[in-house]
């Protein structure tokens, strides 16, 4: 989870500059970003705050760890993901990059209820699972951002940190 907030940190210390263009791609892109996703990285970063708090080093119990899933972490992060599908975007191009975030978030969020129920069974197996899940949906984040870059890349958009 961390490396997800990794992610959303830099998305949200990133705007996208770019000039008026007739390149629908870029548009689309700055549009994307700038309305799309920066607006939700707040959320995000407060679930994956309330998970590294509970988790980790700052692991207490597995009662706990239950009951902050059960009723803080899933739920909101539940309407995260409910809110990322709901982003629109106009062109193939970044509805591509789009469909790998919401398979990323998807991702984490099925491993988060995977842990739920490895918590309440005390399934030590679950919870391996559940840590391959987290770890898959690290690396598609991780593709995400890659894709945002070449797609940036290709439509001469300039990344530029606040």
């Amino acid at each position: 989870m961390k490396k997800i907030s990794l992610f959303m940190l830099v998305l949200c210390c990133f705007s996208i500059l770019a000039a008026c263009s007739t390149d629908p791609v870029k548009k689309d892109l700055v549009t994307y970003v700038n309305d799309g996703m920066l607006p939700l990285a707040q959320e995000e970063k407060t679930v994956t705050e309330k998970y590294t708090a509970a988790t980790g080093n700052n692991y207490t119990d597995d009662e706990t760890l239950y009951n902050t899933l059960k009723d803080d972490i899933i739920p909101e992060y539940s309407k995260y993901v409910d809110k990322v599908e709901a982003v629109k975007t106009e062109t193939p191009e970044v509805r591509a990059v789009h469909e790998t975030y919401i398979k990323a978030v998807n991702t984490q969020n099925e491993a988060l209820i995977m842990m739920l129920d490895a918590l309440e069974k005390q399934d030590m197996g679950l919870v391996s699972e559940g840590n391959t899940k987290l770890t898959e949906g690290r690396k598609l984040f991780r593709d995400f951002n890659e894709q945002v870059n070449a797609l940036a890349k290709e439509h001469d958009v300039t990344l530029n940190k606040k």
